[in-house]
């Protein structure tokens, strides 16, 4: 068991580092716990509106951020959180490893997984054709023929990246246009090597040999191919603060005010597990991190007062 902190922070992405700054810049006896410091930032293949840093891998700019928060020596902690509970004096956050940490104040920074499309062949070919990340598994696939599968800023994304490393790619979505910034449907828009499959979605996956060979269209048309990318949102990762009851909303994302408060007092959320915004980005969830944090010391203020 460790000494009882001020603040604990679950989860290493942009909010929690950025949390995790600021508290230790308010002087908090803060720590941070992630199984993976950097989070999603980490496989983004290139972060173009991070201001400042136009074009900055997302590696390394979370490599940045991390080293930020260890110039204040704030203990990062890596590993996974098996549970949490309410204690007279605060909050006691259990590892995995059977590690306890004690916390007046706990902030849930521990952001979302990839939505699944739940179809016939998704899970039995998981990682056989079948992936969740396109700058992980993409560059396994030269020349290749790919689909990825979603309309949003991160479709597109994946669309631009893999059409580098494809001979064809096939972007699948179910709206009339792509909802993603414009700028990124354009520079879609003049791939020679991609076709937009618009007004469609994905019905089954199959395959032989224990890989993918095809996709099944709700339209009725068969994509024979090497490798599907799912890119439809996400789900928020909310299971460890449920378990002190903290409110979500219909979608579970955490309701927080603008303080970054939950309805458990003492309880904190910020970045893409919240329902802050739905302007999912590094920049909101940094700011969100911030504000936690602020708040958080205040609160402690009063604690003492």
């Amino acid at each position: 068991m460790n000494a009882r902190r001020d603040l604990l922070i679950i989860g290493g992405g942009a909010a929690g580092l950025a949390a995790a700054l600021y508290a230790a810049r308010f002087k908090l006896n803060v720590a941070c716990i992630a199984k993976e410091f950097g989070g999603t930032g980490n496989i983004a293949h290139q972060v173009d509106n991070w201001i400042g840093e136009p074009g900055i891998a997302g590696w390394d700019l979370m490599q940045k951020f991390i080293a930020h928060v260890k110039s204040y020596d704030v203990p990062l902690v890596t590993g996974e959180v098996s549970s949490v509970e309410k204690t007279r004096e605060g909050f006691t956050v259990h590892l995995a490893s059977g590690e306890s940490h004690d916390t007046k104040l706990l902030l849930f920074s521990n952001g979302m997984v990839h939505r699944k499309l739940g179809i016939e062949g998704e899970e039995s070919f998981a990682g056989r054709g079948v992936h969740y990340c396109y700058t992980c598994d993409g560059p396994l696939y030269k020349g290749k023929t790919l689909a990825i599968v979603g309309g949003s800023d991160s479709a597109a994304l994946g669309t631009i990246f893999l059409s580098q490393y494809a001979s064809r790619v096939y972007t699948i979505f179910r709206k009339k246009e792509m909802t993603a910034e414009p700028i990124s449907v354009e520079k879609v828009k003049t791939l020679k090597n991609v076709e937009l499959i618009p007004g469609a979605n994905v019905a089954a996956i199959t395959g032989s040999a224990g890989h993918v060979t095809a996709v099944r269209l709700d339209t009725g048309r068969t994509l024979e191919l090497d490798g599907i990318f799912v890119e439809i949102g996400h789900v928020p990762l909310n299971s460890l603060a449920l378990q002190l009851g903290v409110a979500t909303d219909e979608h579970g994302y955490i309701k927080v005010t603008r303080a970054q408060e939950t309805n458990i007092a003492g309880v904190f959320a910020a970045g893409d597990i919240t329902d802050a915004t739905d302007l999912k980005q590094f920049i909101t969830s940094a700011a969100e991190g911030s504000v936690a944090a602020q708040t958080a010391y205040y609160r402690l203020q009063r604690m003492v007062s």
